[in-house]
């Protein structure tokens, strides 16, 4: 109970599962930062906690420079939280030495589950078992997941979790044992059954296994479950099983097993006391957290079909499909599921299939195909599987089908047909016309193409795009399911926010497809997910641990590929492995070019193209016309166009083909927009073309012309790629002069808003090379570029010297262009020295200068720039009106610099008009976008203004956390009056929060800007 004045508020903490606080019976968020804290706290029930112990908690071997402070700080966010949830912020107190929760054991869910099991183990047996059940039934619903399932895997942590894990595991053991003895072993059955897979070491659970089978009727299951655990023991640990164990194997076999009662008194007292052996989450039940719930329009399993396999693990991320599924077979009698091999047709298909109800159908029957070899007779295989007695093959088995079938009305599974399509679709046809009642659910990686058929082509499951915090990732269906299989051979995995991120990027670097990623999830067992995420470059090695009991085809994902590689025409496999030198996609001109070479022509590609769309191993985009290949799928046809030794020749021809492509379009980057979007759409295979120009010995010259086209690109959109092209081409080998200056020039222009040393002395260099080849147009346009580098740091009136220089040396010049980017360095001049009404004027003119030479792209840049100069003059609604017109510009022609940028100084100048609506949107959409296109400085500024927020709420620890990303971001980047207001913001944060030295240090670097600008 809490101890505020007032009513009393029921308030309790729950560790059997994610740490969770409600306050009367409703759950309250809680910031990951503080979970472990609270856990710590909880944990001791009310004692005193002191303050090593907790920083210890907290941080390990590892703690902060200032542990104290820091272990303040912590207990403070945690003492807002309380007040939040309205718990009352006494109830975490600071009493010597450190601080305590005045809760009672009550209060905290594995306290009551412990008391509730001992309640379970002395109950009276006066009434038969159900008292203690009902015990052991009430302490079992306390548990939502693994113990502590959030706070991350300190030593303290992991062993409480183990603990409590392992009274659950006996908790549920003794349930199971107390069904036994009431004679209700069928209800045992299918939970031991889970149990001895996830625990098949443990003896206990064997023994409880062997009698329920046993008493069941099924000796020869019990025997057979006896000899899996001794192969087992064995061939792991070298022993045999207990000699209870061999003792009541022997007694099965002699049809002498005790009465449940006599054996419940046998049972040896050791088996309760085993070492601790965390339980995993039940695989059937998904984590209650990272699942969406299910459609309501579905409806509940039925009851099990006997020719259904039981479902063993959770379904995640296919509520929606399911509904989909099951609204078609309403509508037409034959459903295709399609799809690329991996991706969970047949997961879909069973799921689908197990909640049908009666509106549907009666009978509901699996037939699998999958290990049928071909030449098989189908209809007599067929006939076979569901127990038909064909009285002959082909036609014979197929009226015996069929008056086995009858009038009934039946829903019948095929699964896996690829391989046998032909003789699917004739048996399917003739099936489904002869039985009026029929409908057939089939998978397939193509249609069977029979009338009446509908389609429903299986996708990948969502994974997330870019940054998110740990909840939005937890909703990811991908990202779920990684964590479910996770969970299963390491019960402690979390998702927090420093495993989140990674599984994400796993998830995606596998294209969400649900094969890879639970075969990549069963190597959390020995590996940590960054570790995964590295060694995903050689996914076909690492992913091999399927499991036993499923098909080998999907065992590995090499051999899931095999098996869809291997029914394909000897002209598709070679066009596919030809399509992996494409990266983010083709259109067919494309695939024209470049794969049409040696036993391939070019009027072949579109139809094969179109087979392997009907394979489910290219995915088409109809809206644009273009085609791709999952990155699994493109890494298996890259390995075998390298078998085929094919490799250089379709590189070569890739490069050709988009080089002619860029200098196409290329120079119209700026001015056309379908310029614009067509070198965007075709950004990967532009890397991928420069790549093979470093991998060529004579591939320099290649590059640079390559560079050439892209540069108008470059410079509007992903600048840090044009760096890192040029820079690595000009190291790989000797380049003209001419040339080699060009390169240097473009990387000093791509530098200008965030310049490295090196972008710095690249600018400065190409002035000396163009000097010496007498060029005094690109003389000009090099020492221009130094000088608008000049906008952060340095000698102002030296730049502006360089500018009048830069003039002279162009001389008269008609260019609209250059004009205007004379006044834009003027422009950024100005700003830098805060002559912000000068600025604004130089603005003007280089907006009318660009929008006359016909540039799309740059005038959102310029009106961001003239609104920011606009603000610092003190006309604050011009400057708004102006941003907000630069907004606009920017989304109509799509610049990702501009919008970013545009989009933080508008919301950093409403933010100085006191307008906080709205804003932290824009934020969130210019960091997005700024760092998509590697942007560091927007960012920064985005990183500001939630600063600006955050202390504006009183919230001082994330502002100060905000400023100092800002600082990072920023360095010495931005004009000097900007980096002033941000030191001086983040000093006055740091101090507020506590942060004393934090707070000196960025005082200190306020100081050295003084003077600088306003």
């Amino acid at each position: 109970m809490s101890r505020d004045s007032g009513p009393t508020t029921q308030v309790s903490f729950g560790v059997l599962g994610t740490v969770e606080l409600q306050v009367a019976g409703r759950p309250a968020t809680l910031a990951p930062a503080v979970r472990a804290l609270l856990a710590r706290l909880v944990l001791a029930a009310g004692r005193v906690v002191s303050a090593d112990a907790l920083t210890d908690a907290l941080w390990g071997d590892q703690p902060p420079a200032d542990a104290t402070n820091a272990l303040q700080l912590r207990v403070s966010k945690l003492r807002r939280a309380l007040v939040t949830a309205g718990a009352g912020g006494d109830l975490l107190v600071t009493r010597a030495p450190g601080y305590q929760l005045v809760v009672g054991a009550d209060a905290v869910d594995a306290y009551r589950f412990e008391r509730l099991l001992e309640r379970a183990r002395t109950a009276t047996t006066g009434d038969g078992p159900a008292p203690a059940l009902a015990c052991f039934d009430e302490a079992l619903r306390l548990w939502r997941g693994p113990a502590l399932a959030d706070v991350g895997e300190a030593a303290w942590a992991l062993a409480e979790a183990a603990r409590l894990e392992e009274l659950r595991l006996g908790a549920v053991e003794d349930r199971l044992e107390l069904l036994l003895e009431a004679g209700r072993q069928a209800e045992a059955v299918a939970d031991l059954e889970r149990l001895v897979a996830a625990h098949p070491l443990r003896e206990r659970l064997h023994r409880l296994l062997m009698l329920a089978l046993y008493r069941g009727g099924r000796q020869a299951d019990a025997i057979t479950a006896y000899h899996a655990l001794r192969h087992r023991l064995a061939d792991e640990l070298g022993i045999d099983p207990a000699p209870e164990l061999q003792a009541l194997a022997e007694a099965i076999l002699r049809q002498q097993v005790p009465s449940p009662a006599s054996t419940a008194a046998a049972a040896p007292a050791s088996e309760t006391t085993e070492a601790p052996a965390p339980v995993a989450r039940p695989a059937d039940r998904p984590a209650t957290t990272l699942t969406r719930p299910a459609a309501a329009r579905i409806p509940a399993p039925r009851t099990q079909r006997s020719d259904l396999p039981r479902r063993l693990s959770s379904v995640i991320g296919r509520h929606e499909d399911v509904h989909r599924v099951l609204d078609r077979l309403l509508e037409a009698r034959v459903v295709t599921l399609t799809g690329p091999g991996g991706v969970g047709k047949t997961t879909l298909a069973l799921e689908a299939v197990r909640r049908v109800d009666d509106t549907l159908a009666d009978r509901v029957h699996l037939v699998r195909l999958a290990a049928l070899p071909s030449g098989t007779d189908l209809p007599e295989a067929v006939a076979g599987q569901l127990g038909v007695a064909a009285r002959g093959p082909g036609p014979a088995a197929t009226a015996a089908l069929v008056a086995w079938l009858g009038a009934d009305r039946t829903l019948l599974m095929v699964d896996n047909c690829e391989h046998v399509i032909d003789e699917a679709a004739e048996l399917i046809e003739e099936l489904v016309a002869a039985c009026p009642a029929l409908t057939v659910l089939t998978t397939s990686r193509e249609a069977l193409a029979v009338p009446g058929e509908t389609q429903l082509a299986v996708a990948p499951l969502g994974v997330p795009e870019g940054p998110a915090d740990v909840a939005r990732l937890g909703d990811s269906p991908a990202v779920a399911l990684f964590v479910d299989r996770a969970r299963a051979v390491r019960p402690g995995f979390v998702l927090d926010e420093a495993t989140a991120p990674v599984v994400a990027d796993i998830c995606r670097q596998l294209d969400g497809m649900p094969l890879a990623i639970e075969l990549a999830a069963a190597r959390v067992k020995a590996l940590p997910p960054a570790e995964i995420a590295a060694r995903l470059q050689d996914r076909f090695a690492l992913l091999t641990a399927g499991a036993r009991t499923s098909e080998a085809r999907h065992r590995t994902l090499r051999a899931t590929l095999d098996w869809s590689h291997d029914l394909l025409s000897e002209a598709e496999r070679l066009l596919l492995r030809r399509l992996a030198v494409f990266r983010g996609g083709w259109d067919l001109a494309a695939a024209e070019q470049v794969c049409a070479f040696d036993r391939l022509a070019a009027d072949e590609v579109l139809d094969l193209l179109f087979r392997l769309v009907d394979r489910s191993l290219v995915v088409p985009d109809p809206t644009t016309g273009r085609f791709r290949l999952l990155v699994t799928i493109r890494e298996y046809a890259a390995a075998r166009l390298a078998e085929a030794g094919e490799t250089e020749a379709a590189r070569d021809r890739h490069l050709t083909h988009f080089t002619e492509l860029a200098e196409r379009y290329g120079p119209h980057a700026r001015s056309d927009a379908d310029a614009w979007a067509r070198l965007t759409e075709e950004h990967d295979n532009f890397r991928a073309a420069v790549d093979r120009c470093l991998e060529r010995t004579d591939g320099v010259a290649a590059g640079l012309r390559l560079a050439d086209a892209l540069f108008l690109f470059w410079n509007y959109g992903p600048r840090y790629e044009g760096i890192r092209a040029l820079t690595a081409l000009l190291a790989a080998g000797e380049t003209a002069p001419a040339a080699r200056a060009a390169a240097l020039q473009r990387i000093g222009q791509l530098g200008v808003y965030y310049p490295t040393a090196q972008t710095r002395a690249a600018g400065r260099e190409s002035v000396v090379e163009f000097e010496r080849l007498g060029d005094r147009v690109n003389t000009a346009m090099s020492r221009l570029i130094v000088a608008w580098e000049g906008q952060y740091d340095g000698d102002a009136d030296r730049y502006r010297a360089m500018v009048a220089q830069a003039c002279r040396e162009m001389g008269d010049t008609d260019d609209p262009w250059w004009h205007g980017t004379i006044c834009y360095v003027e422009g950024l001049l100005d700003l830098r020295t805060g002559a912000f009404e000068r600025s604004a004027e130089q603005w003007t003119r280089s907006l009318e200068w660009t929008r006359k030479a016909g540039d799309r792209l740059l005038p959102a840049g310029i009106l961001a720039h003239l609104g920011i100069a606009l603000r610092e003059a003190g006309r604050h609604d011009e400057a708004v009106s102006t941003l907000e017109e630069a907004a606009a510009e920017a989304r109509m022609n799509p610049s990702p610099h501009a919008l970013a940028f545009t989009l933080v100084q508008l919301a950093h100048t409403l933010l100085d008009r006191g307008e906080v609506e709205g804003v932290p949107a824009m934020l969130a959409e210019a960091a997005e976008t700024a760092r998509r296109s590697g942007n560091p400085r927007c960012q920064a500024w985005a990183a500001w203004g939630r600063a600006r927020i955050a202390y504006a709420d009183g919230d001082a620890v994330t502002a100060a956390d905000e400023c100092r990303r800002a600082v990072e971001l920023l360095e010495d980047r931005e004009f000097p009056w900007a980096r002033l207001r941000l030191w001086s913001l983040a000093a006055e944060a740091a101090a507020a929060a506590g942060r004393g030295q934090e707070a000196d240090a960025a005082r200190r670097a306020a100081a050295g800007l003084e003077g600088a600008g306003r």
